[in-house]
């Protein structure tokens, strides 16, 4: 059995993966591609947070997200395809220390983690997150969560 919770998480970079690759502007996946000089050039993204003059801004790439295995006998880790966002420049929250360790995709969008996760094979398009009294937590890909929980539904792109 493989311990998972004795990990050593270090600040992603790009370059000291092996498994890492720009995305590039001329990928189906890239929102920003038409408003790249060359299709070959690192595909820009850039989101603006609904918290006060809070954005990020960078480039995309696409690695391999190692996740522990299920619960079931077999345990057996999965590494699946992701695509990340590279931060270059911050903005708001973000400078006074919001997310230190970065942030995961959990919208309702075609690069977010669940989706990618989805479209894999690898799980349902759903995932939970489970917070502990003292701010501790974990986070399911692919199941509907335990009967005891609450849930918060996702609003519509539109907000409506």
């Amino acid at each position: 059995m493989i311990d998972w919770q004795d990990r050593d998480l270090n600040e992603y970079n790009p370059s000291g993966s092996t498994t890492s690759k720009h995305l590039s502007c001329s990928h189906q996946l890239c929102q920003l591609g038409p408003n790249c000089q060359s299709p070959k050039q690192p595909c820009p993204y850039m989101v603006n947070y609904y918290s006060e003059d809070t954005s990020s801004s960078g480039f995309l790439v696409e690695d391999t997200l190692h996740l522990g295995g299920s619960d079931d006998a077999s345990n057996v880790p999965v590494k699946a395809p992701v695509i990340i966002g590279c931060g270059r420049k911050q903005s708001g929250g973000y400078l006074d220390g919001v997310a230190p360790d970065g942030l995961m995709g959990l919208g309702l969008g075609d690069i977010s983690v669940p989706s990618l996760l989805a479209k894999s094979g690898l799980i349902q398009n759903s995932f939970s997150l489970c917070f502990d009294n003292d701010n501790s937590g974990r986070i399911f890909f692919g199941d509907q969560g335990s009967a005891a929980q609450h849930s918060t539904p996702f609003l519509p792109s539109d907000g409506k």
